[in-house]
């Protein structure tokens, strides 16, 4: 098989300062993307700045023979998150390629010990750092009619009983990804956005403690997830709107179903209907997954015409 190279593309990766961010820029550039390197450098919790990690990571690549630039905008602001497009644009007048990747974690613990601070760091972080950049870049990629947006979300979009801030704004970012993927594929557009739920060591793993570290950076490297980010950044991507879960030198796909469920026509649905056909509507058994939203509304009996509303999503 062919070498898949990024000769002659742009690759902006932000949160590129270290761990898997560092791990993505790293490859892109090695395969031949010019690179820009986006870091705040500030900890885990979004406290504090520090160029020096995205210097750092520009010049690794450089030293490898690469091409790339550091870039320590933040990408919570919107004005902030403009100009880390806009400085790729001013260096090379293109913009190929944006893996949104940063993110904090402000807090772990209960639902009553989060704050309205934690709750906000959080979203304009992974979920608004995120819609900011796609909406930096997307005029200049849907002109285009090319573009590949790899998003970042978590394993914690299951559920975890130890934090609330960061899981909502992981489930945001998938959000935002199905909502973007479904308008560029409606239009018949050269853009391919999907997300990733990486497993992998990283700063923020050291909230699991010291044990749980050393083991996940035996068994879960940042750059066993890198292959499969490069892959969807890729002009040959195969896909448009999926999830993956990638770590440990795999990657499986996740996906949103919904069950046949229970349908009741001749008379009005009462509560003690709901209790009653509960586990109808509960059973997994010939499911199916929607392409988007009005596919799954359709999915109910009624003589509404949801193709008429295709244009509220495309």
């Amino acid at each position: 098989m062919d070498e898949l190279r990024f000769d002659g593309q742009v690759a902006i990766v932000t949160g590129a300062g270290g761990g898997l961010g560092r791990a993505y820029a790293k490859l892109l550039a090695a395969r031949g993307a010019r690179v820009l390197v986006n870091d705040l450098g500030g900890d885990t919790t979004g406290a504090g700045a520090d160029p020096g990690y995205a210097g750092a990571v520009a010049a690794e690549i450089r030293a490898d023979g690469g091409t790339a630039v550091a870039d320590p905008n933040s990408v919570a602001e919107p004005q902030a998150a403009a100009q880390i497009v806009q400085h790729a644009m001013d260096l090379w007048g293109q913009v190929d390629i944006l893996v949104n990747n940063a993110g904090v974690v402000t807090s772990v613990g209960t639902l009553d010990q989060v704050s309205d601070q934690n709750f906000r760091t959080d979203l304009y972080s992974a979920a608004g750092g995120t819609f900011h950049l796609m909406r930096a870049v997307w005029r200049h990629m849907w002109d285009r009619n090319y573009g590949r947006i790899v998003n970042v979300a978590s394993g914690s979009f299951f559920g975890m009983g130890s934090a609330v801030p960061y899981p909502a704004a992981k489930g945001a970012v998938i959000g935002m990804t199905r909502g973007t993927a479904v308008a560029a594929q409606m239009r018949e557009r050269n853009l391919r956005i999907n997300v990733i739920m990486p497993i992998s060591v990283s700063r923020m793993t050291v909230h699991m403690g010291e044990e749980v570290c050393s083991a996940m950076g035996r068994w879960f490297p940042p750059e066993a997830v890198a292959p499969v980010v490069a892959l969807l950044a890729h002009e040959r991507c195969p896909c448009n709107g999926e999830i993956l879960s990638v770590g440990g030198g795999g990657f499986r796909r996740i996906f949103l179903g919904a069950t046949p469920g229970y349908h009741q026509q001749e008379r009005p649905l009462t509560i003690e209907d709901a209790l009653a056909h509960f586990p109808e509507a509960m059973d997994t058994a010939g499911y199916r997954i929607p392409q988007h939203a009005l596919e799954e509304a359709a999915m109910y009996p009624g003589k509404v015409d949801w193709d008429a509303f295709l244009q509220f999503i495309a």
